[in-house]
């Protein structure tokens, strides 16, 4: 578990850079979030049901979206949030259901780091937003927006 002082100090650390260790297999991502998106998995097949991106303006647009599955209504593609209800609609549909955010930094080029969250990390932020995620045990945690 990394302590509440190496995570500040990597932090810290981080600012110029983006990205700082805390740890074997651990790092620290500050940036701007520039992708969410929602998979889906059935019959060993894999189905982006959504995805939304940045623009070179770090506006939101759509990229991926499955009209049979949408749960987006008007309005709502750009900045999509999953009820839990919606959820279960997704999960009738298939056998596992995924949520992913990246966050990216630019420094000079675009440098970014994203995985799979969960669906309450996935609700918290928006593309375009700022954020700061933890990479460790093969999680990617939101620690604030």
């Amino acid at each position: 578990m990394v302590s509440r002082r190496q995570l500040l100090a990597a932090a810290g650390a981080g600012v110029g850079l983006g990205v700082a260790g805390v740890g074997v297999g651990t790092a620290v991502h500050r940036g701007t979030v520039w992708e969410k998106w929602v998979r889906g998995r059935r019959d060993g097949e894999s189905d982006d049901l959504h995805a939304v991106v940045a623009d070179s303006s770090r506006s939101p647009y759509v990229t991926d979206r499955l009209e049979d599955v949408d749960v987006f209504g008007p309005g709502a593609e750009r900045t999509p949030v999953v009820s839990a209800d919606d959820h279960d609609r997704l999960t009738d549909q298939y056998a596992d259901v995924e949520y992913g955010l990246t966050i990216c930094v630019e420094n000079g080029q675009l440098e970014c780091e994203g995985d799979t969250v969960d669906r309450s990390t996935f609700n918290a932020v928006q593309v375009g937003e700022e954020a700061t995620a933890i990479a460790a045990g093969g999680r990617f945690r939101l620690l604030r927006r």
